[in-house]
């Protein structure tokens, strides 16, 4: 009961008072087995729900033989939201820290960065849950919380500009371009390369990103 009580409290702490939360977890060297249990569980949950829901609708209308294909996305949708939430977890706080180095903060380590992005999905929790009781009771919740997950997403993304500034010690200014400019750049030089190139150029990206790092590490 008291464990129970501990998480639901830095639950809480990280949706109320998230700088307060996030330096604690850095100073007491938390471990991040809570915030990646919490994006697995959210990644699964949410990703299942709105596959296995959107295939009971289309349950209700004849599909001849393409009915096997989804109920085989509906039972692999999970699995594959983790395994798609995970790498993309790893990419992005990869990001941030690689940003953050080049604009000289040398402090953070790229550890606690993962654990704060993933403990920053706690808004998220709110349209899984509905999406839950939309699954069992109510298509129509269940596209609300889709919708829903639009504006949760955004408070999830205002989070992790915090973390950014608590495990750099920056600016909110900073870590607005550490954790949105900086990845959302090298997103989109991936893909102007890749669309042309191939995959050649995703990996004339990842060669580049690692260069100048370590250029600016110099």
């Amino acid at each position: 009961m008291r464990e129970l009580e501990d998480v639901l409290y830095r639950l809480g702490k990280v949706l109320l008072a998230p700088r307060e939360a996030f330096d604690t977890h850095i100073v007491e060297r938390y471990s991040s087995a809570l915030p990646l249990a919490l994006y697995v569980g959210v990644s699964f949950a949410l990703t299942a729900l709105t596959v296995k829901g959107f295939v009971g609708l289309l349950g209700r209308i004849p599909l001849y033989n393409i009915g096997w294909l989804l109920e085989l996305a509906a039972n692999l949708a999970g699995v594959i939201g983790v395994a798609g939430g995970l790498i993309d977890l790893l990419i992005y706080s990869s990001l941030i820290h690689i940003t953050a180095r080049l604009m000289r903060h040398e402090e953070g380590r790229w550890d606690d960065i993962v654990g704060l992005v993933a403990f920053s999905s706690a808004p998220l929790v709110f349209p899984t849950a509905l999406a839950a009781i939309g699954y069992l009771f109510s298509h129509i919740l269940l596209i609300v919380s889709i919708v829903l997950v639009i504006p949760f997403s955004l408070w999830s993304l205002y989070l992790i500009v915090v973390a950014t500034s608590v495990n750099y010690e920056m600016s909110l200014g900073n870590a607005i371009v550490a954790s949105i400019v900086g990845p959302l750049v090298a997103v989109i030089v991936a893909i102007a390369l890749t669309s042309k190139l191939g995959a050649v150029g995703l990996v004339i990206t990842v060669v580049g990103i690692a260069l100048i790092y370590l250029e600016g590490r110099r």
